[in-house]
């Protein structure tokens, strides 16, 4: 079970500094431990047991603002492989689709992982998403970012590192039961055209592409 981190502090939490000018930093709690930046150190166990909003400085003398990071924060400061669907393009893709609690998704195209925090969001542990990223090495990077974010693995995604199958080729729970496909790739048409009967109980689908890049001069 997924636990949404409340109250004060604790070891393992992840916490995101703010600074004055704005800068932010992300951290995960450990006793005894110490950030350090160029302004000086803040020491974890300064911030254990504080409530979320605290105000701590830094050896530097420093204020910073501690609060545990959204997940708009997350996605965008994650590590990456793949670039990341960003806060306000992930958020049209859950309301423009109409991605519902205990909905069954498949998405193509995990790569760094944003989407799929997002999408899991949206379906809660009720529901499933079956996440493809044709790359191994995007694939586990999507991994670490989604259970770091979750504090472990959800226990509504499940990601494999392969090409989008074809209808006779997802797992029995998707066939038949697929409620929204997202598709994340350079160019989702050649790949996927129309809802195959099989795949969807409701014909709702989102597809996206990133731009091609520029031509040089241009």
């Amino acid at each position: 079970m997924i636990k949404q981190p409340r109250g004060p502090f604790e070891p393992g939490d992840q916490v995101q500094l703010t600074d004055p000018k704005g800068r932010q930093h992300r951290l995960v709690l450990a006793a005894g431990r110490t950030f350090h930046t160029h302004r000086g150190g803040v020491a974890h166990d300064a911030l254990i047991g504080q409530p979320e909003g605290s105000l701590v400085t830094s050896s530097g003398g420093t204020p910073y603002i501690a609060l545990r990071p959204l997940l708009a924060d997350y996605t965008v400061s994650m590590s990456r492989g793949a670039a990341v669907v960003y806060p306000k393009d992930a958020a049209q893709i859950v309301a423009l689709a109409d991605i519902f609690p205990g909905a069954t998704v498949i998405e193509a195209g995990a790569g760094s992982g944003a989407l799929s925090c997002w999408l899991l969001r949206a379906v809660g542990e009720e529901g499933l998403v079956f996440s493809y990223e044709r790359r191994p090495d995007f694939a586990e990077i999507a991994r670490a970012n989604v259970e770091g974010y979750f504090g472990g693995p959800h226990p509504a995604w499940r990601l494999t590192a392969a090409d989008l199958p074809a209808p006779a080729g997802l797992p029995p729970e998707a066939a038949g039961e697929t409620d929204r496909v997202v598709l994340d790739m350079l160019a989702p048409g050649t790949t996927w055209r129309r809802p195959p009967p099989r795949w969807c109980r409701a014909a709702w689908s989102a597809a996206m592409s990133p731009p091609p890049p520029s031509w040089p001069g241009s």
